[in-house]
């Protein structure tokens, strides 16, 4: 069921907020298991420091890559050098994910602490990345640093048989975001919806409305 049908029907049930955080979390499950599902892709956003010394959001789109349902958690995958792991280590690891679906409108903004992971669960994740794939872990320079000159630099030292991108895994990291809230928008045709929930100790979830 696509997610607009989905959220839809759930709409429709007198318990509907009851329902909806399971919704969004089975939603979210899907997008960590189907890249073509809507929020396959999230926008990710740390708090880095300018060069002017101010404190301001930093973002990018990742690919949702795990759901744990239970554990309120989600993963991305990382670069170890990557500007985003400095700013998880400086800033406490926190951060906010944003999902939107064009297509049926629908808005989710999580909020949580990120940690980056380097245990044996991430030798096993490294090991169902694809050879295409763990080439954005092969760059001898740091991720991000300027390169002079009119054109882009070269990657295709990057591209090498399986064994040889092996050496990736040194800059392979996992991102496990612990989730303490959400909120949900439904640009609905007729009238607007939005919830908001919290994840507060004992796996408590507080629910409610809100005025969109």
């Amino acid at each position: 069921m696509e997610l607009q049908a989905a959220f839809d029907v759930l709409l429709t049930s007198d318990s509907a907020l009851d329902g909806l955080d399971a919704l969004i979390w089975q939603s979210l499950a899907a997008g960590a298991i189907s890249a073509g599902h809507p929020w396959a892709n999230g926008c990710l956003t740390t708090l880095s420091v300018s060069a002017a010394g101010r404190v301001c959001p930093s973002s990018r789109t990742v690919v949702l890559r795990r759901c744990d349902i239970a554990e309120r958690s989600i993963d991305c995958h990382t670069d170890l050098r990557s500007a985003k792991v400095h700013e998880l280590a400086a800033q406490g690891g926190e951060v906010c994910w944003l999902f939107y679906d064009q297509a049926s409108r629908i808005q989710l903004r999580l909020q949580g602490v990120a940690h980056v992971l380097n245990d044996r669960s991430v030798d096993a994740d490294w090991e169902n990345v694809s050879s295409l794939s763990r080439s954005a872990y092969l760059s001898v320079e740091t991720p991000g640093k300027a390169v002079a000159g009119q054109q882009p630099p070269s990657t295709k030292d990057r591209f090498v048989d399986p064994q040889e991108s092996e050496r990736g895994r040194d800059n392979f990291r996992v991102v496990r975001t612990k989730i303490d809230a959400a909120d949900w928008l439904y640009l609905k045709d007729g009238g607007h919806v939005r919830a908001s929930f919290r994840y507060v100790e004992g796996g408590v979830t507080e629910a409610a409305w809100l005025v969109p």
